[in-house]
């Protein structure tokens, strides 16, 4: 039989940061803190939080700023230490500047655990690739040999006039021009044949009914296609323009 001092060593010892927790409600009912009952030595390293110097206190004494970001940690606990549940989410905790991966529950009403890990470096490298990929002016996408966008940044938006999600749901031959599309087909079969397409023209349609000229550089990595793309519809356009101008004078 587990004795209280193993289950305690085994709790203590463990490599996921261990917390317990009793709400504290207001006169309605309302959780407007919660107190340190016990945490392990994982919670000490992840959080840089000393048992000897929490327990007993309310998080709102022992971190200050915890309201002060998009998340409340306070009404998120409240609902599982009031109403039993159990979660498990990903939450960025402004005190720590961390990424935290955490499973919240409750064995007793106005009391819950929290069992944690820190992320940080799979989140900061999503974020970084994220941020590139949002801010980056030129057509960047994810797609598939289906002929899904998986992923698009924002300048698609500026380009087409789609919201990426609109984009997203949809098939990208959709917007293909019905004259691209056979040649949009057969590069994409050379795509499936592990050959990249450098330099690749087709028209995609926009929201209001026009097309753009699309110039592409596609690379396949499984089975995906990883491509980055710009409108040149300007440059075709004053090549069009100076054809038809050398033409007349001939």
């Amino acid at each position: 039989m587990m004795t209280d001092e193993l289950y305690k060593n085994l709790i203590d010892k463990s490599p996921m940061g261990y917390a317990y927790h009793r709400i504290i409600c207001d006169q309605e009912g309302i959780p407007i803190d919660y107190e340190f009952i016990d945490v392990n030595e994982a919670f000490e390293h992840f959080t840089g939080l000393k048992r000897d110097t929490i327990l007993g206190k309310m998080v709102t004494d022992v971190l200050p700023d915890i309201q002060e970001g998009d998340f409340d940690w306070i009404a998120y606990y409240g609902d599982v230490a009031l109403n039993g549940e159990h979660k498990e989410f990903e939450q960025y905790a402004l005190p720590q500047n961390k990424w935290f991966r955490i499973s919240a529950f409750s064995f007793e009403k106005g009391y819950f655990v929290t069992a944690f890990i820190d992320i940080p470096d799979e989140k900061e490298k999503l974020d970084e690739l994220n941020g590139f990929f949002d801010v980056n002016l030129d057509l960047l996408c994810i797609a598939d040999f289906e002929g899904n966008f998986i992923k698009v940044n924002k300048s698609w938006e500026t380009t087409l006039g789609y919201k990426t999600d609109e984009l997203t749901s949809k098939k990208f031959l959709e917007f293909v021009h019905p004259e691209d599309l056979q040649a949009t087909l057969d590069k994409m079969k050379s795509l499936g044949n592990k050959n990249n397409a450098l330099n690749f023209v087709n028209r995609y349609r926009t929201k209001d009914g026009s097309y753009r000229y699309i110039e592409w550089c596609s690379k396949p990595s499984g089975k995906l296609i990883y491509a980055s793309a710009r409108d040149i519809t300007e440059k075709i356009n004053l090549k069009k323009k100076y054809r038809k101008k050398k033409s007349d004078m001939n």
